[in-house]
């Protein structure tokens, strides 16, 4: 709070600063004392309460008005809102009350519905007792079907003791039903002497008309009484995904799976581990015996009921599967730690999957002995096997060496020269994939796929050592060389193979689902095949082999040309008469390596890699000829002729076997010739426009216009002044420089 003292300093200075001097003057002071009293009254006056024009009083009695009506609507709220918790309290009263009774209500309807559900199932058991004493079969299926209606609609309701009851009371008439009908229908089957087994087949003429007639009618009572899916026992094991067999089919397995169980299970002679193609072969046996009679007596039954989601022929061979899933699921496990007899039994399932497929057209999505095969630790120790055998194998015919290369039936005009162990890899590969691609899970096949890139990786470094130890024979490297070329080919040609591009999509997906949703858009363009890094592998080996034998040609050649680069070629004489032209002796030996390792090379190589590398060859000879040869050399009129016949009656011909242009290989030396074989005058005029327009450019630098006018069209304008100032008989200018 601000003190007596403060306030009058402070007044005292807010009177100085707005009447300055005029406080000196003593009438002025009582101005303004005068007029300073008149203002304090006329305050004292607004803020009188007693007053009541005063307006502050006015709004204090507003005010005041106002709290005491604020007041009276909070008593009046008070009292509304006891009310209403008065009223929601009778109202939850009468709620609850409510919710008593109609959760009472709710039990007594439950316990009508139960009871209706219980004396219906009690009538229809009534019902269906009657039916049986009179042998009405029409009524009793009639009966049997209402009955396990209310069974399946039913089947997930919460009164456990209501869905046993109707479970008990299903079971029970199904079973009695299904015994009266079986026996039927087994007393049919012993008419038509039913299963074929023992070299005995379907006679149709046991199939009468009176017999044929029960047969249907008894097909129908046996559909009409089979369980729906969701009253069966779910099956459990490999079978928990399969549907159960409908009753006809079931009756007709029976006593074939009787005749199983005899042989193939317990002490018989032919329940051998190591046979698995016997109980393979007999099912397969089966299936044939048998088709034919369900195909057109039985399935036309099936589809006058309106059944036709039912293929009775693939329900029957379906039984039959399943009989050898259960052996081979028995056996295999056991039968892992001996590996011959483990990878006997799994090419045995194979080839029956095989056979079922091809040869019977058994749907895919049927129960398989492949189920068996991909079972964790069944899988496992099959792939270890597959990688195993294929190294084993790999060893030994890389280590034959029986002969040194394998010619093939041509490819597109194409003939490839390998190493018999290159087309035995890739039998073994294309064996490994005709094992595995039925396997019904892309992750099964995606990891034999894995082992396919691996064998791959692991042939291409076999034959990097194998061309580590041949590294002075240039055969054996050409045909390595057209081993990987073939291999190359092949995968090429498997990447467009369905099998392999789904296997490329199922990859792309998984790699996709763990990384960005965009990176897949830069992996659909770098990757084309499952082969990609595997070919680029193959592509570079390939490469290398091919410069290593064209390094080794052209070294060889180099090494005899020694005596020919520097050969008097600036005082060799002019050859009159052309005829008597012969080739220079020091190129024999040149030329003659050079044809002995083109006709090895055209010999050991496939074509298409051996016009690579005469190609290579051709164009490292003509630059190596016009470096060390034409450069560091002068020529006369007589040596630039003997040139220009050893290049063109004899360097060309070589190569003109492997093609109609060879100077088009030989582009330096081809240009050399020409211009040192030109006439003097035009040498030295061609001579003179490349100095005079050294430096010029755009339009006025014709220089290349005019060695295209002789038939230069390689050379550079610098170069053929050089290759002119090696002439004799042209006076020397300025040397160009090439840098």
């Amino acid at each position: 709070m601000i003190s007596k003292e403060d306030l009058l300093i402070n007044a005292t200075k807010k009177l100085r600063e707005a009447f300055g001097d005029d406080l000196f003057d003593l009438n002025q002071c009582r101005k303004l004392r005068d007029k300073y009293e008149v203002d304090i009254k006329t305050v004292q006056k607004k803020i009188d309460l007693s007053e009541s024009t005063n307006e502050i009083s006015i709004s204090l009695a507003n005010a005041n008005n106002t709290i005491r009506r604020i007041e009276n609507i909070i008593k009046q709220s008070e009292a509304t809102t006891s009310q209403v918790i008065e009223y929601l309290e009778e109202v939850n009263r009468v709620t609850s009350d409510l919710e008593k009774y109609e959760l009472q209500i709710n039990i007594l309807d439950s316990i009508q519905q139960y009871v209706k559900v219980v004396k219906c199932v009690e009538s229809l058991s009534d019902e269906l007792q009657k039916h049986l004493e009179r042998k009405d079969n029409d009524q009793c299926t009639t009966s049997f079907a209402n009955l396990t209606e209310i069974a399946r609609h039913l089947v997930n309701t919460p009164a456990l003791n209501l869905r046993n009851y109707l479970k008990e009371t299903v079971n029970y008439w199904y079973f009695v039903l299904k015994s009266i009908f079986s026996k039927e229908f087994n007393q049919i089957l012993l008419l038509i002497k039913w299963p074929f087994v023992s070299g005995t087949t379907f006679n149709e003429e046991l199939l009468t008309y009176a017999v044929v007639k029960r047969l249907q009618t008894v097909i129908e009572y046996l559909m009409q009484i089979d369980l729906p899916e969701e009253l069966m026992v779910p099956q459990q094991g490999v079978f928990s995904t399969s549907q159960h067999l409908c009753l006809p089919v079931q009756l007709l397995i029976e006593p074939l799976r009787k005749r199983f169980l005899f042989h193939f299970y317990g002490s018989r002679k032919t329940n051998r581990n190591d046979k698995p193609e016997w109980y393979f072969t007999k099912i397969l046996s089966w299936i044939r015996d048998h088709t034919h009679f369900v195909e057109n007596w039985i399935q036309p039954t099936i589809d006058k009921m309106g059944l036709y989601y039912i293929e009775v022929k693939v329900e029957l061979m379906r039984g039959l599967v399943q009989l050898g899933i259960e052996k081979l699921h028995t056996e295999l496990p056991n039968l892992q730690y001996d590996e011959f007899i483990f990878s006997h039994a799994i090419d045995e399932a194979l080839g029956f999957d095989k056979e079922l497929k091809l040869s019977y057209n058994y749907p895919i999505n049927q129960p398989s002995v492949l189920s068996v095969l991909t079972q964790g630790l069944i899988f496992v120790k099959w792939l270890a096997m597959e990688k195993k055998f294929a190294l084993e194998k790999m060893d030994a015919m890389l280590s034959s060496t029986t002969n040194d290369y394998v010619l093939l039936p041509p490819t597109e005009n194409e003939d490839f020269k390998i190493m018999p162990s290159g087309e035995v890899f890739i039998t073994l590969l294309q064996t490994i994939t005709e094992r595995y691609e039925s396997l019904p899970q892309p992750g099964h096949r995606l990891q034999f796929l894995d082992l396919q890139l691996e064998l791959l990786d692991d042939f291409r470094v076999r034959l990097l050592q194998l061309v580590n130890t041949e590294d002075s024979n240039s055969c054996r490297i050409a045909i390595i060389a057209n081993t990987t070329f073939y291999i190359e080919n092949v995968l090429i040609d498997w990447g467009q193979m369905l099998h392999f591009l789904n296997l490329y999509y199922y990859r792309n997906q998984a790699v996709i689902s763990v990384s960005h949703p965009f990176n897949h858009l830069e992996a659909d363009i770098e990757i084309d095949t499952v082969f990609n890094e595997t070919l680029s592998l193959y592509r570079h080996m390939k490469t290398d082999l091919l410069f290593t034998l064209v390094d080794s040609a052209v070294t060889q050649v180099k090494y005899k040309s020694k005596s020919y680069l520097v050969d008097n070629w600036s005082h060799m004489e002019k050859v009159k008469d052309i005829r008597s032209h012969s080739l220079t002796q020091s190129a024999c030996p040149m030329f003659e390596v050079l044809a002995s390792k083109l006709h090895s090379l055209e010999k050991n190589l496939t074509p298409r890699l051996f016009t690579i590398v005469w190609r290579l060859i051709a164009k490292q000879l003509d630059t190596h000829l016009f470096e060390k040869l034409i450069l560091f050399n002068k020529f006369n009129e007589g040596g630039a002729e003997q040139l220009k016949f050893d290049i063109t009656r004899n360097l060309l011909p070589l190569f003109a076997q492997y093609t109609d242009k060879p100077n088009s290989y030989c582009t330096y030396l081809s240009d050399a010739c020409i211009l040192l074989g030109l006439t003097k005058g035009s040498a030295i005029l061609l001579k003179d426009t490349l100095v005079t327009l050294e430096g010029a450019t755009g339009v006025e630098d014709r220089r290349g216009q005019a060695l295209k006018e002789i038939g230069v069209l390689v050379l550079q304008p610098r170069e053929a002044l050089f290759v002119l100032n090696q002439r004799n008989d042209i006076r020397m200018y300025q040397m160009p420089s090439f840098d």
